[in-house]
């Protein structure tokens, strides 16, 4: 028998989603809360045991290992901690990765972020947060995928005003006219990211992110998104990101100023239903050797 606990960053939502050359692609914003499993192996047929609320982690792991040739192994899951689900914290992705991750450590094979990610898409469209730093990932078929520099010191804070998205239903709507038209706005933000992730500018990281929720207002649309972005100027926040298929609205700020900018935005949002505030990380697996802390990154 071999168990291994292990954890994966969630996200604040993409700090750019849109097409590249046509090709649907993401950057996410992973944050210090995690999505963490146990994973026990023991001999066996290829039995694969998730809770019912885990279907997609169950289905990973069970082309993960044919994929493996491991028939002789079962593999048992249980949820240590979770992330809220159909908001934009990337839940689905976080558990996938997790237990594709923590199947490889039990087993003893190199499981790549590339490799990982390739399984993970044949079960729904996917995050970017396989690799230690921030990733570039065409997140419905993985045609790019492109490792970045890890995130400059940075926070942001978390807002939802509560109802959910279903990323299933809303990745199957063709939207390839309205893309279309988007398409310059998505260029420019993902090359103005790209500059600022590699010059660790928070400054174009935070415009980026801004261009690209805005863009987003056409395909998903926030009624509070420009109040929120009005605050974020007030208080001098680098931007503002959003999830592009969930419900949450991220402000983009220097770590020195988080604590009151958090605060003032807060005092100024009376209708908010949920807020936290975060570090943004760089994403891939954490192992955890002894009793996990599950609030950290």
């Amino acid at each position: 028998m071999r168990k291994v606990i292990v954890a994966v960053p969630g996200a604040c939502g993409e700090l750019v989603q849109g097409t590249l050359d046509g090709v649907p692609c993401l950057v996410s914003c992973p944050i210090d809360r995690r999505a963490e499993l146990e994973l026990t192996t023991t001999p066996g047929e290829g039995q694969v045991t998730t809770p019912a609320t885990m279907p997609k982690t169950r289905r990973a792991l069970q082309l993960a290992l044919a994929a493996l040739g491991r028939w002789d192994v079962d593999v048992k899951v249980e949820r240590r901690c979770g992330l809220p689900e159909a908001k934009g914290y990337a839940s689905s992705t976080a558990d996938i990765l997790a237990a594709l991750f923590g199947l490889g450590r039990a087993l003893g094979e190199r499981i790549s972020p590339e490799w990982a990610t390739r399984l993970a898409l044949r079960v729904e469209p996917t995050d970017s947060l396989a690799w230690d730093g921030l990733a570039l990932l065409a997140h419905r078929d993985g045609k790019l995928m492109k490792p970045l520099e890890p995130p400059p010191p940075l926070c942001v804070l978390a807002l939802d005003w509560g109802g959910t998205v279903d990323t299933l239903e809303f990745n199957r709507v063709d939207r390839r006219a309205v893309l279309r038209h988007l398409a310059p706005l998505h260029k420019e933000a993902f090359a103005m990211l790209r500059a600022g992730i590699a010059s660790g500018d928070i400054e174009l990281i935070g415009r980026a992110a801004t261009l690209s929720a805005q863009a987003h207002q056409r395909i998903l649309f926030k009624p509070q998104l420009e109040a929120v972005v009005r605050l974020a100027k007030a208080v001098g926040a680098a931007g503002v990101c959003v999830a592009h298929s969930g419900t949450l609205i991220g402000v983009l700020l220097r770590p020195q100023d988080a604590t009151d900018a958090a605060a003032y935005i807060i005092s100024h949002l009376p209708d908010v239903s949920a807020y936290s505030l975060h570090r943004v990380i760089g994403g891939g697996p954490r192992y955890i050797e002894r009793e996990p802390l599950c609030s950290g990154g």
